[in-house]
């Protein structure tokens, strides 16, 4: 792929363009659906709270997922260290894992739209979305890593509280929070996944996906997870270009 680029309009907001390989582009797609379905799946089977439904108020499981890369992506609320109170993990999972997970998945969509029939190896993103494909490309690359192993930290991650909101806008500040949020993420990744994106950028392959029982080799999980970050940074450099 080529790195991220941000094109500027003098009456409208910026755009973010960047080009894939027919096969980066089938490869992607077809990552982020898998992840989707297993999210879908998670929220479809919550059992049922008479009280919730009768309420309107959201509910769903009371457990992490057993599954180490859903888990990945659906962690606890409590950090290590943080004053713990029975039953607060349980019940803080059981009213916001639905709306961590729908927001997830809204952002998982606009992988799916851009690579989907519709959609080509040019991409083109408004801020908006651009936020959101930043957020999505982290989930695939957690999910992926976690499948076989290779997050090795989970402790360090943004609090679970922040799926909460949406990104409708990017302020100075908060694109500030990406770029160290980025840092974060990099910090996450095993010294041998390290690599000069400047030289030679990774390629993914469309055979380097990862269904819910994360059957997929390590060597093949490395090379996705290094082409995720070189999506993930270059798109954040873009967005934070003057």
């Amino acid at each position: 792929m080529q790195a991220w680029q941000k094109k500027k309009g003098l009456m409208r907001a910026p755009r973010f363009i960047t080009t894939l390989e027919p096969l980066e582009r089938e490869g992607l797609g077809n990552l982020a659906a898998t992840v989707s379905e297993a999210l879908i799946a998670r929220v479809r089977s919550a059992p049922k709270d008479d009280l919730a439904e009768l309420t309107g108020m959201p509910s769903g499981h009371k457990q992490a997922p057993q599954d180490p890369a859903l888990a990945r992506l659906l962690p606890d609320f409590q950090l290590s260290g943080d004053e713990e109170f029975e039953g607060d993990n349980a019940m803080l999972r059981q009213f916001n894992e639905t709306d961590i997970c729908a927001q997830k998945l809204t952002n998982l969509q606009i992988i799916i739209e851009k690579m989907g029939p519709d959609g080509g190896v040019h991409v083109s993103l408004d801020p908006a979305e651009a936020a959101q494909w930043v957020a999505a490309i982290n989930d695939l690359r957690l999910y992926v890593a976690a499948a076989v192993g290779l997050d090795t930290t989970p402790e360090t991650r943004v609090d679970a509280r922040e799926n909460l909101a949406g990104p409708d806008s990017l302020s100075p500040a908060e694109l500030d929070d990406l770029g160290e949020l980025f840092e974060e993420l990099e910090a996450e990744m095993p010294d041998d996944l390290e690599e000069d994106f400047d030289s030679a950028p990774p390629r993914l392959d469309p055979r380097s996906t990862v269904d819910h029982t994360g059957k997929i080799p390590v060597e093949e999980a490395e090379m996705l997870v290094q082409w995720l970050a070189y999506n993930q940074e270059t798109l954040l450099e873009a967005m934070m270009d003057e």
